[in-house]
């Protein structure tokens, strides 16, 4: 698999999102990248732009060449901001997973209390 794949996986993987959750987010359609990671096939530059504008934090040497650090290191202010959107998003993302959760829990007791009726 190529290296740019791999780092689009490993980015993915870090945001602690999938790969169809990615495509979204890049607004890409849906198996363009899952597809080419299975198929280990190329994917368009235009794909890899919108990674790099939508994941700022990521190095693009390290996402292209897989060089360098996977995190970009900026000592401005804005990479303070982005650290603290980072953790927002996180916990967003804790909440959203609890609250799915929660409801796959009510639909199995659903389904259970339906099969045991029977």
């Amino acid at each position: 698999m190529s290296s740019i794949l791999k780092s689009i996986q490993q980015i993915a993987i870090n945001e602690g999102i999938g790969i169809t959750k990615l495509e979204q987010t890049i607004g890409a359609s849906k198996g363009v990248l899952s597809r080419a990671i299975a198929r280990n096939s190329d994917i368009q530059a235009k794909w890899i732009l919108k990674i790099i504008e939508n994941y700022p934090q990521y190095n693009c040497e390290w996402l292209i060449k897989n060089e360098g650090p996977m995190i970009r290191k900026n000592n401005t202010t804005e990479s303070d901001t982005i650290i603290s959107e980072q953790n927002i998003n996180y916990k967003e993302l804790a909440e959203a997973r609890k609250e799915t959760i929660e409801s796959m829990k009510k639909e199995i007791l659903y389904l259970e209390e339906k099969i045991a009726s029977k």
